[in-house]
């Protein structure tokens, strides 16, 4: 399936989705829109960066409850085996047309930690947080 863009309707879904970072309060992010309780987040973890991402639905293609829920926990425990912090959180389809997406919010990723992630876990896209707390796409690396 070597494709060389991302349909432009699955583009729209990921920049209006809302991600949610799991907490007391929870946090929502929207792409491309800063976010204060993210960067203060962050800043109270000591670290500089994190990558929001699901392994649901590899590349797009929809798979069944049991089968995400698998991918799931394989990304969890690699979260794990990496040694980083990561919080619970969902991708959240804000009109209701798809399930929202259980994700995690891994603290201390980067970019590389993201392009790895995508490429492992099959992610057409992933949102990273920098310190500046704008959430921002990045695509897998077959997209850019």
């Amino acid at each position: 399936m070597a494709m060389t863009s991302i349909p432009d309707d699955t583009l729209r879904a990921y920049r209006s989705a809302i991600y949610r970072i799991d907490g007391e309060p929870p946090i929502d992010m929207i792409i491309d829109e800063k976010n204060d309780a993210v960067a203060s987040l962050l800043a109270r973890h000591g670290v500089t960066s994190a990558v929001f991402l699901t392994a649901f639905n590899p590349f797009g293609e929809i798979l069944g409850e049991h089968e995400n829920a698998v991918r799931q926990e394989a990304l969890v425990a690699y979260i794990g085996r990496s040694g980083r912090t990561a919080l619970a959180g969902a991708g959240i389809d804000p009109g209701g047309v798809w399930r929202a997406e259980v994700s995690l919010f891994v603290l201390g990723a980067d970019e590389f930690v993201a392009d790895e992630l995508m490429a492992v876990f099959e992610q057409n896209a992933v949102v990273i947080v920098r310190e500046d707390g704008v959430p921002r796409l990045r695509l897998h690396r077959r997209y850019r």
